[in-house]
């Protein structure tokens, strides 16, 4: 994947008359300042080391910055003093590293903070001596996992891959890509290996402890979307270079799933997608499967879990952690994974859920080999994630250590309280949701409410602290307002139905339906007052608020961030028409009739709700032209205010802090003149 080194940005308002550059400052508003959020210490991956001493982690600032701009650094605390120790220099930002199975080795590309080319290096955690590779490829560059205790495993293009020398530079739609096959890297001499002859792509591995089995998912076309693609599974003994085909499944191609082996190397768990769709595949939720390669037996761990396995889009670690015997799971259960662990025996699989503190609110964790201590992300809505250490004795976590200190500065300040609610929303159906609530917020008192949508839509907003440009909950309630983050219908982790639910006609109906219950729900309390509610929402949080505001007119204030109202336009990319294979029975071009009574555009001349739109002009995932349009037919038949910003070059994620930091000001600036905060 390419990196693109911004330096500059240009923002274009549509809507105002002209083109402006107005200055934005991270200065304080309130309690919080931009910065708090927008640069804040994020914990992404960590692992424990192959003697159990220690646990390596992955600290970026903010979130979706480009490399180097994120200053990717690793960090190592010991699991018996809690001393916490820099493992990579100031002036270097990791991208991708590794941590071996079978000695304290690391392995880590990196890139200079100011730019450049990235290297790879290797770091003995024993001794602190490091080892830069040069002549290194790209390919192994851009990912990689260990292979035994001398070679990475990577992606990459096959040799027999035909070079095109016709002029031009072009792209050919639908053209079934180049084969993608494993190699591996021998970090001793640099010898590169071909490790498979596959004549398709290879989609996701993981590699044995040991390092004498890849799991691995592969598919002829991933993208394809002409036809439900098929994903195949296959297990490689690197010894004797022969696979097992352990399934083949249909799949859609945003379907990730996870694999993790056991610490003796003898079984892979995957997580196994179960797929809804009405014409193209889309999980709804995952199930586990174990194979043994020594037996070739395929097998299905029995969950006893009505909503299955929990599923985190957004979450660098797996929801499994193995342990010799056994393995940890983290269970569906809306804003609230549940962690279970399963123990196999001669007659099966025996469950236990765990009691205790932080129950709910563990995100990811590792496991020491015999599963006697677990290392976990902890958080929740209202407090930001910290890395602790635990007892597992008879089904309960006992002896919480915390043992990370990440943002102690904003620790320091108020950040208020959070509550997860239920209600009934549409078809009568239990609807969840999170209530973040302002510093010094005063029960019984009504307060202007924010709804804060997720996209996807099968994505769920947890009891977990997910601040971030995109959905920036405490620099809302930072001005005086509650925030409610609504698991509508369509939402993963509540079951497979519930997300199912939207399919056929019913992706905006049923949400917008449980919206407006949320609101009757939380007046009926005395806790807002409801007639002062906005709505800001990226991407399908977006689309839904664009829906949102031709159906009701109470609306104060709303935010669109990559949103679109018109289905025409957004098939013209490839995440467009498979979302609309995923929920609809035609296209706009099969059934132009079905579309009206759903399009917001045909209902535009309803909007009385002061909107902002947001749109990066190389999203790939929602076509600018799509916001395009929408915006045009709102502009004209709307009879409130209606504005529209372009961030050049932008992707759905934007990716310099200038952007993020304009988007966030701009919405935040447009929720508080509608709503009259502070």
């Amino acid at each position: 994947m390419s990196r693109l080194n911004v330096i500059f940005i240009l923002m274009v308002i549509i809507g105002c008359g002209a083109v402006v550059f107005p200055v934005v400052s991270a200065e304080p508003f309130g309690n919080l300042d931009y910065d708090d959020i927008l640069k804040m210490d994020s914990l992404r991956h960590f692992a424990l080391t192959s003697d159990e001493e220690n646990i390596v982690f992955m600290l970026i600032t903010g979130d979706d910055f480009t490399p180097p701009a994120d200053n990717g650094t690793l960090m190592m605390v010991n699991t018996s003093t809690g001393k916490v120790v820099t493992l990579t220099g100031p002036d270097e930002s990791v991208t991708v590293w590794a941590l071996s199975s079978l000695r304290p080795l690391l392995a880590y590309a990196s890139m200079p903070r100011n730019g450049g080319k990235e290297i790879l290096t290797l770091l003995d955690l024993s001794t602190m001596q490091r080892e830069k590779k040069q002549k290194v490829s790209d390919e192994l560059l851009s990912g990689f996992a260990w292979l035994g205790d001398h070679s990475l495993v990577y992606a990459g293009a096959s040799p027999d891959t035909p070079e095109d020398t016709r002029p031009g530079d072009v792209i050919i739609m639908d053209e079934i890509p180049d084969p993608v096959i494993l190699k591996s890297y021998d970090i001793r001499s640099g010898a590169v290996t071909e490790l498979t002859s596959n004549t398709d792509i290879i989609y996701a591995y993981h590699p044995s402890p040991d390092g004498r089995y890849i799991a691995y998912k592969s598919s002829i076309y991933p993208e394809v979307w002409t036809e439900k693609p098929s994903f195949s599974y296959y297990v490689l003994d690197t010894t004797t270079g022969t696979e097992d085909e352990v399934m083949t499944r249909i799949e859609g191609y945003q379907d990730e799933n996870e694999f993790a082996w056991s610490p003796d190397s003898s079984m892979v768990y995957i997580g196994r997608n179960l797929n809804g769709g009405l014409r193209y595949p889309v999980s709804y939720a995952s199930d586990i499967v174990v194979y043994t390669p020594a037996t070739r037996i395929l097998e299905e761990i029995p969950l006893q879990w009505e909503k299955k396995m929990h599923k985190d889009l957004f979450n660098d670690d797996v929801e499994m952690r193995p342990f010799d015997g056994g393995v940890y799971v983290l269970l569906a259960d809306g804003t609230n994974p549940q962690l279970a662990r399963y123990d196999k025996n001669d007659t099966g699989w025996t469950k236990t859920l765990l009691s205790g503190e932080h129950q709910g609110n563990i995100f990811a964790l590792e496991s020491s080999r015999d599963g006697s201590r677990i290392f976990y992300n902890f958080n929740s809505a209202s407090v930001p994630p910290q890395i602790y250490a635990a007892d597992v004795i008879a089904g309960e976590i006992r002896n919480l250590k915390r043992m990370t200190s990440l943002n102690e500065d904003l620790l320091k300040k108020p950040l208020g309280t959070s509550e997860v609610i239920e209600w009934t929303g549409a078809r009568g159906d239990t609807v969840q949701g999170i209530l973040r609530f302002p510093p010094g917020y005063t029960p019984g008192t009504p307060y202007p409410l924010v709804f804060v949508i997720h996209g996807g839509p099968t994505y769920t907003d947890f009891d977990s602290w997910r601040d971030t440009w995109e959905f920036p909950y405490h620099l809302i309630t930072d001005r005086g307002a509650i925030t409610l983050s609504t698991n509508y219908h369509g939402s993963s982790n509540w079951g497979f139905e519930f997300a199912q639910s939207i399919e056929g006609g019913h992706i905006h109906d049923y949400p917008t339906e449980d919206f407006m219950k949320g609101i009757e729900y939380l007046s009926e309390q005395g806790i807002i007052d409801k007639n002062r509610v906005g709505v800001t929402g990226w991407s399908n949080g977006g689309i839904l608020t664009l829906y949102w505001i031709t159906q009701d007119p109470s609306l104060k204030v709303a935010v669109a961030g990559a949103g679109y109202a018109d289905e025409n336009s957004q098939v013209s990319n490839t995440n467009g028409i498979v979302m609309n294979l995923m929920y609809h029975e035609y296209t706009p071009f099969e059934n132009p009739e079905y579309y009206i009574p759903i399009m917001g555009v045909y209902k535009a001349e309803h909007v009385q709700t002061p909107l902002l739109m947001l749109q990066g002009t190389e999203d790939n995932a929602v076509a600018p032209a799509s916001a395009l349009s929408t915006y045009r037919a709102y502009k004209m038949a709307s009879k409130a205010d209606v504005r529209m910003i372009l961030f050049k070059d932008q992707p759905h994620h934007m990716t310099t802090y200038p952007n993020q930091l304009r988007k966030v000001s701009e919405e935040i600036d447009w929720l508080s003149n509608g709503l009259g905060l502070s």
